[in-house]
């Protein structure tokens, strides 16, 4: 009569062994799910992150190789054949600052040097004059030197012996068309600013984000650590991986650097010898995890605890005072079992993920609270026993409408899809959630659901700012260029009119300056809202750099809307700004250039506008010019005689002549003026009023002007007479800060005394020079040399100048002398400025005399000196000689 109650025991007894077996292998399963989730999710990330960072990083150095294309193709462009030719093409004051102004735009570059073929630097974004420093030396230069198939170099790391900042040089080779070496374009990038844009946007404390050269060597690292960057780390789990996966992987690995086992995720630059690195520690990624486990493993082993304290219990003998105290403890085990399943919920409850178990029925058998949140379950859906379409129904009744794959909701997946395949979707409400299905050995399946919209938000945020302007928001110049090219491609395909504009503001400058840099960003910023109020569905605008912003317009039906686009836009941004309690106005000039007529490329587009914009701000400002052919020819003739200039010096092209000048009471010689001619070889006689300012702009006029000062001191070292000798001074070699030392070697070399020469500067020159001016000239006048004012009158405050200065001569201006005899307000002005020296016992010279009649009136109202064609043109001194070489009155037929 006990075999029925003892066979009930013996199927208890196997019911608890089975279910404590099930549990027990449930917590595996989950807590395997789990770690190879967290494993999942941070190799994911990590994968993501290092593409986005890499993609930002390639067009960092991208942007840098366009400034260094830009001026190979200028060079290719010019037709540079020889190191003469690229040491006058690369040597231009104007590359110095348009280099200077590329750079500026550029956070990352430090500077852009041109070097020629020995090493010598031609021309420095940083410093003009450019300094004389030879790299001849380096690395980089010797690497592309010596392969003629090198094209570009990435140097090592070195510390800037200024501040001691870690840079890298990317240089870049200039050659002629047959190949000849001519010389490279050298940038540097400061590797602290990857550094800092890497502290900004790290993700986590324990992250660590590098870059790379493919050989392991460390260039970038934040957080900063002494004495790696620089070195080879072949340990590293970026020189590992790169080992096996040249593109790029992911790995665990033990940090050489700080001995930390991490999850390293790489992505190889596509442009570059460089690998972008990011990681973290392994303990801070499965920290989550390990938290989760541990509350699954306390509840599984609370649930274990109590069936085996069960299972005693049901052991104890078959008496029906044991059936009854089995009976009891039974009920008080249940109690117990539904405590700990509490506990156990508590811990699903907490879990960062979405949990939804299901039986091989499609029955619910766990919804943790974290589910229920995301998709806002009812309490009669959340019960055990819950068909899997009954919740699959609610939750796309409440986002229906919603993008993404919909059948990875509450269906179990298919028995050949990886388990480590996670779907995401895109709810009404702008959340996006990813979701991820294990399939059970039982049949029943697992499913977690985890809202990554603000992962995702990130990634688009950084995605946005590698194609954007940080501070107006606008297209940046890359994502521009792109915009502009697809326009062009169909308006080429609907043979409709697009225009290219392009646009810098006029004042901005001194709003900076009187108002502060914030003011000028605020002004920046509203700039650009006013443009994009101005486009249309189809057009575009975007922020170059510092002032300058360009605007493609498009629908136009005639050239006339061009020009009305344009003024639009001078008339939007020449209103009013208010900024607080300040008021300012500023206006701006555009240049334009239209599709096809001026350009079918971006790139010719954008010159074409930026050669219009120039000759606009030429032509008074806050107005529009539309690209002519003429232009581009004048700055193609600008650009070639500018090379010639710069050829031509030291080449015998250049050549002095001399013009007397008399004292007007004795008739007699007293000195000369030194002034320069060009003969091209084939253009014939330059006009000093053609490449002179041309000299100036290129920076040619200094070695230009200490020639001039040499050649005319050693001729008048030469003659008999002790007469004086005059140089003009531009407004350049009147900055120098070695002008004295110049004009000190330049005596005791040619052995002229001081007194006889004389250094003549304009007064508008004076007058930009200010305080430093005076303090050269003072200088000057220090070694004995005489200073003289020259074209005095043409200016606006003479008499100040005067005060300012003891000038020894003033000379005026052939444009009042003409006048004597004329107008009656000619002569006044010249009888005014002869008074005026008298009172200030400073003698007075008149150039461009060229009638007896000048000269009488000038000889009555006490003129000192006099020059001019009525007693000698400028001509060779050979023409001279009996002047200077003769002690005796003589004058010039």
């Amino acid at each position: 009569m006990f075999g029925s109650p003892v066979r009930s025991y013996a199927a208890l007894v196997t019911s608890l062994v089975v279910l404590a077996f099930a549990i027990v292998s449930g917590a595996i399963v989950f807590i395997a799910d789990m770690y190879g989730q967290a494993l999942q999710d941070t190799e994911r990330n990590l994968i993501g992150l290092s593409t986005i960072l890499a993609d930002q990083a390639d067009r960092s150095l991208q942007a840098l190789e366009i400034v260094q294309e830009a001026i190979i193709e200028d060079m290719a462009g010019a037709k540079v054949s020889t190191p003469a030719e690229y040491a006058a093409a690369a040597s231009r004051r104007d590359l110095h600052e348009a280099l200077k102004a590329r750079v500026a735009a550029l956070p990352q570059v430090n500077a852009v040097t041109i070097i020629d073929h020995a090493g010598q630097l031609l021309n420095f974004s940083r410093f003009w004059p450019i300094p004389n420093v030879n790299i001849a030396d380096r690395d980089y230069f010797k690497a592309l030197a010596a392969d003629p198939k090198l094209q570009r170099f990435i140097s090592q790391p070195v510390q800037n012996r200024g501040d001691g900042a870690w840079t890298i040089y990317i240089a870049r080779k200039v050659t002629a068309p047959d190949g000849t070496f001519l010389g490279l374009v050298l940038g540097a990038i400061e590797l602290g600013y990857f550094e800092r844009l890497y502290r900004q946007i790290a993700p986590t404390d324990d992250a660590v984000v590098s870059v790379f050269r493919h050989d392991g060597m460390l260039l970038v690292r934040h957080p900063y650590r002494d004495n790696v960057i620089g070195k080879i780390l072949p340990t590293t789990g970026a020189a590992r991986i790169a080992q096996t996966s040249p593109l790029g992987g992911v790995m665990r690995n033990v940090s050489p650097v700080d001995d930390q086992e991490r999850i390293i995720a790489t992505k190889a630059l596509a442009g570059y010898p460089l690998i972008l690195s990011i990681s973290r520690t392994t303990q801070a990624c499965l920290a989550p995890f390990r938290r989760q486990a541990l509350a699954v493993s306390a509840a599984t082993a609370l649930l274990l605890v109590c069936i085996a304290a069960l299972f005693r219990l049901f052991l104890r003998g078959a008496s029906a005072e044991r059936r009854i105290a089995s009976a009891e403890e039974r009920a008080r085990s249940e109690r117990d079992l539904r405590a700990h399943y509490e506990r156990f919920g508590v811990a699903l409850d907490n879990m960062v993920q979405g949990l939804c178990l299901f039986d091989a029925d499609e029955r619910l058998v766990i919804l943790n609270a974290r589910f229920a949140s995301l998709y806002a379950i009812p309490d009669h859906l959340r019960q055990p026993g819950t068909k899997a379409e009954d919740l699959r129904r609610f939750v796309l009744a409440q986002h229906r409408g919603s993008g993404g794959p919909w059948e990875a909701v509450l269906t179990p997946p298919l028995p050949r899809v990886p388990s480590d395949t996670a779907s995401v979707m895109h709810l009404t409400d702008d959340r996006d959630i990813s979701v991820l299905r294990v399939l059970l050995p039982d049949g029943g399946w697992i499913s977690t659901h985890e809202d990554i919209t603000e992962r995702r938000r990130s990634e688009a945020r950084l995605r946005f700012l590698a194609r954007h302007d940080v501070l107006t928001q606008l297209p940046n110049r890359l994502h521009f260029e792109e915009v502009v090219e697809l326009e062009l491609a169909a308006s080429a395909d609907r043979a409709e009119d697009v225009a290219l504009l392009c646009l810098d503001l006029d004042g901005f400058k001194q709003v900076n300056d009187l108002f502060g840099h914030p003011a000028g960003d605020r002004l920046l910023i509203e700039v650009a809202a006013r443009l994009k109020g101005l486009i249309g569905a189809r057009g575009a605008v975007a922020r170059l750099g510092g002032d300058e912003f360009a605007v493609l317009a498009t629908d136009l039906a005639a050239t006339g809307h061009a020009a009305a686009r344009a003024q639009a836009i001078i008339e939007a941004i020449s209103a009013p700004y208010a900024d607080g309690e300040l008021r300012y106005s500023v206006s701006c000039s555009v240049g334009i250039a239209l599709f096809p007529h001026d350009g079918d490329t971006y790139d010719a587009l954008l010159s074409a506008s930026d050669m219009a914009l120039v000759r606009a701000k030429k032509e008074g400002k806050g107005t529009y010019r539309f690209f002519e052919a003429e232009m581009d020819k004048a700055a193609f003739e600008r650009h070639r005689l500018a090379l010639d200039l710069r050829a031509a010096i030291g080449t015998g092209q250049f050549a002095l002549h001399y013009q007397p000048q008399f004292r007007v009471a004795s008739d007699r010689a007293c000195g000369f003026e030194a002034l320069l001619r060009w003969t091209h070889p084939t253009r014939g006689t330059i006009s000093p009023a053609q490449f002179i300012p041309l000299a100036e702009e290129t920076g040619a006029i200094l070695p230009l002007g200490e020639w001039v000062l040499r050649e005319a001191c050693r001729e008048a070292a030469r003659w008999a007479l002790p007469l004086g000798i005059a140089v003009n001074l531009s407004i350049a070699q009147l900055q120098q800060a070695d002008l004295c030392d110049v004009v000190g070697a330049v005596l005791e070399e040619t052995g002229l005394k001081a007194d006889r020469l004389e250094l003549e500067v304009t007064e508008s020159l004076f007058l930009k020079g200010s305080a430093r001016a005076q303090e050269t000239l003072r200088d000057l006048k220090a070694l004995g040399v005489r200073i003289s004012m020259d074209d005095f009158g043409t200016g606006y405050s003479s008499l100040a100048t005067l005060e300012a200065f003891p000038f020894d001569k003033i000379k005026i201006d052939r444009s009042f002398v003409w006048q004597i005899g004329v107008t009656s307000k000619g002569g006044a002005i010249v009888r005014a400025i002869l008074s005026l020296g008298e009172s200030l016992d400073i003698p007075v010279i008149a150039e461009g005399v060229e009638t007896e009649a000048q000269l009488t009136f000038l000889r009555q109202h006490g003129c000192a000196e006099i020059q001019g064609y009525l007693r000698g043109k400028p001509q060779p001194i050979a023409s001279y000689r009996a002047l200077v070489d003769l002690d005796r009155d003589l004058e010039v037929a």
